[in-house]
C-alpha cells in the first residue's frame, strides 16, 4: 500500500489540464511508491461521472469535494486542506499544480524521506532577480518587505506550485495559512503563495528546480544543467492553449492525445481564439528575446546555478 499521494486540487475550470498532468504523474511514478489523486471542487454530476470514469481508466483516484469541505475557501487554496481531505494511509503528499507537465520519473523524489516537521519546495524564480537594481527588483523587495519578510527570507521565497511534504507538517502549515488568509484575504499581491511563505518558510527545505521548472527559464540556458522532470507553465499562455515560445508542439500534444483517448473530455479543453493566439505568438517571441538577454548570462543566470548547487536534487 502506497504511503505517499501525488495530489492535485482544482475547480471545474482547471480539471482538464490537471487530469492531463495527473495521467503523466501516474505514468512517471511507480504504483507501489505513490497513488495519484485528482480532487475536484464543486463539480457538477455529469463532470464527476466523466472524470471519475477517465480517472479510473488511467489509474488515477478521483475525489469530488465541495468548497464547504474546505471552509468555503477558494479552490486555489484546496492544497491547504489536503491533510484533512486525503485518506489516513498517506504519510507524505506531493502536491502539484495543474498547469504542469511531468516528463521524467518522479521515483527519486518519492523514495526520499521528508524530515519530520518539514516540506520541500523550489525557489520562486523572482528570487533570482531580487538583488538587481532595476525597477522590477525594487518593487519586488518593497512588496516582500511590506508583507513582513526579512531580506534573508525574501531570498528564500518558494514557489508553491510543487510541494513535497510530511503530512503532519503540512497540516500545521495549511491550518495556519488558512487562518492568516481568512483574516486578511486582500492583503497580498500573490495571496496564497505570499501567505504560505509567511507561515511556511521556517519549515521549508530547498529542492532542485528539476521538480518545479518555470518554463520561461528555458530561455536562461540552464535546462541542460537542471534537467527538469516537472515543468511549470506559470502564466498565460498555457500549453493546452497552443504552441507558443519557448515551448514546441511537444508540450501541446498531451492534451490532444488525452482527448483522443477520452473524447468525452473535449468540452473541458479550453483553447484560444485565433486573434488571441496571434497576439500571444507575437508577445511570446518578444519575451523570448528579452528573457534570453536578461537570464541566459550575468547575475541572474549565476544565481540560478548557485541555487541548484545548494538545493536537494534527490
Amino acid at each position: 500500500m502506497a504511503r505517499t499521494c501525488i495530489c492535485y486540487t482544482t475547480d471545474q475550470g482547471y480539471l482538464f489540464p490537471s487530469f492531463v498532468s495527473a495521467v503523466q504523474a501516474r505514468r512517471n511514478s511507480s504504483p507501489e511508491l505513490a497513488d495519484v489523486c485528482l480532487v475536484g471542487f464543486d463539480t457538477d454530476p455529469a463532470t464527476q461521472r466523466l472524470f471519475g470514469d477517465a480517472c479510473e481508466r488511467a489509474g488515477v483516484l478521483f475525489s469530488a469535494c465541495r468548497r464547504a469541505d474546505i471552509e468555503d475557501a477558494p479552490a486555489m487554496l484546496g492544497r491547504l486542506f489536503l491533510s484533512s481531505l486525503l485518506p489516513a494511509q498517506y504519510d507524505r503528499l506531493l502536491y502539484i499544480d495543474g498547469d504542469t507537465q511531468i516528463t521524467g520519473s518522479a521515483d527519486p523524489l518519492l523514495r526520499a524521506p521528508v524530515p519530520d516537521g518539514t516540506f520541500y519546495a523550489a525557489a520562486d524564480p523572482m528570487t533570482f532577480l531580487i538583488d538587481d537594481d532595476d525597477k522590477q527588483a525594487v518593487d519586488l523587495r518593497a512588496h516582500l518587505t511590506a508583507i513582513g519578510l526579512s531580506p534573508a527570507d525574501a531570498r528564500r521565497y518558494f514557489n508553491s506550485g510543487v510541494i513535497y511534504a510530511e503530512r503532519e507538517a503540512w497540516a500545521r502549515v495549511g491550518h495556519d495559512a488558512w487562518k492568516m488568509f481568512s483574516s486578511q484575504p486582500a492583503a497580498t499581491r500573490f495571496p496564497d503563495q505570499d501567505i504560505l511563505n509567511l507561515v511556511g518558510l521556517p519549515h521549508s527545505l530547498p529542492m532542485s528546480l528539476a521538480w518545479n521548472f518555470p518554463i520561461f527559464l528555458r530561455n536562461a540556458a540552464v535546462e541542460d544543467v537542471i534537467r527538469p522532470r516537472i515543468t511549470h507553465f506559470m502564466s498565460r499562455p498555457k500549453p493546452w492553449e497552443g504552441v507558443f515560445a519557448p515551448w514546441t508542439a511537444v508540450a501541446f500534444t498531451p492534451y490532444r492525445e488525452i482527448v483522443a483517448r477520452f473524447p468525452g473530455l473535449a468540452p473541458y479543453w479550453h483553447r484560444m481564439s485565433g486573434r488571441q493566439r496571434l497576439r500571444y505568438v507575437v508577445q511570446q517571441r518578444y519575451k523570448q528575446v528579452l528573457e534570453t538577454i536578461r537570464w541566459s548570462r550575468g547575475m541572474r543566470h549565476d544565481r540560478i546555478l548557485a541555487y541548484e548547487k545548494s538545493a536537494v536534487r534527490f
